[in-house]
C-alpha cells in the first residue's frame, strides 16, 4: 500500500485477502484502491454521502477498471470530503447536487454507494453488492462518531457487520512515526459511546495515528 497511514490501518485491521470491507466516507481519496491491494479475493465498498466524492472516486477507480457505483436516495454533500481530508460529520445536513445515475464499471473488486450512513438501509447496500455482511468497517477522520451520540449510525453498522466483525474508527493525517499533531477525539469519548452501544473497545495509537477497534462480544 502506497500510503503509510493506510498501511498502518490495514495492519491494525489485520486485513485478509478474502475480507469484505466497507469504508464509510472515503471521499475521493485513494483509500479504496489501497485497501483492495490487501483484499485480493474479497470485496471493498465505499459509502459516501457526497455525490461529488462518489463521482470523483468512480472516475479515479474507473481508470483502473476496478469499481462499480450505485446510489440510494439523494443525501447531503460534504464539501470537505471524508476519509483522509478534513474531519467530517457524516450526518450533518447540507445541500447536495443530484446523484449521477449508477454506472457499472467493474463490480468484481471495488464498489461505491451514495447514501448518508444514518439513513442507509442495510439490506439495500448488502443486496447491491451481493454480500451478507462485512467483516470489517473502516471510517477515517469521520467525526460523527464522537461529536454526538451516534445511535442511528451504530445501529446501521451493527446490521452491516457479520458475527465476529469489527468497526475501526481511525484518526490522523500523518504517519505512524513521529509526533501526534492531528486533531483527534477527546480521550474516552469514543469508548463511552461505543461501550454504551454494546461494543468491546480496544485502542491502538502510533505516531500521529489513532485507531479504535469496536467489536461485539
Amino acid at each position: 500500500m502506497g500510503d503509510a497511514r493506510f498501511r498502518w490501518f490495514a495492519d491494525v485491521m489485520e486485513l485478509r485477502g478474502t475480507d469484505r470491507v466497507l469504508e464509510i466516507g472515503p471521499g475521493s481519496s485513494p483509500s479504496l484502491a489501497l485497501l483492495a491491494e490487501r483484499v485480493t479475493h474479497g470485496r471493498v465498498v465505499g459509502v459516501d454521502r457526497s455525490a461529488t466524492a462518489i463521482a470523483r472516486a468512480a472516475q479515479r477507480l474507473g481508470a483502473g477498471r476496478g469499481a462499480s457505483t450505485d446510489h440510494a436516495e439523494p443525501s447531503a454533500d460534504n464539501p470537505a470530503e471524508a476519509g483522509g481530508r478534513a474531519p467530517t460529520d457524516h450526518a450533518a445536513p447540507s445541500v447536495d447536487e443530484p446523484c449521477a445515475p449508477a454506472a457499472q464499471v467493474n463490480s468484481d473488486r471495488i464498489g461505491l454507494f451514495h447514501a448518508d450512513l444514518a439513513r442507509l438501509r442495510p439490506e439495500q447496500l448488502l443486496d447491491t453488492f451481493g454480500v451478507d455482511g462485512f467483516d470489517k468497517i473502516l471510517a477515517v477522520n469521520v467525526n460523527v462518531f464522537w461529536t454526538k451520540r451516534p445511535t442511528a449510525e451504530l445501529a446501521v453498522i451493527e446490521k452491516l457487520l457479520v458475527s465476529g466483525g469489527g468497526l475501526y474508527l481511525c484518526y490522523g493525517y500523518g504517519g505512524p512515526d513521529g509526533a501526534s499533531t492531528s486533531p483527534k477525539p477527546p480521550p474516552g469519548r469514543l469508548d463511552e459511546y461505543l461501550t454504551e452501544a454494546g461494543f468491546t473497545v480496544r485502542t491502538r495509537a502510533s505516531g500521529d495515528l489513532l485507531c479504535v477497534h469496536a467489536a461485539r462480544d
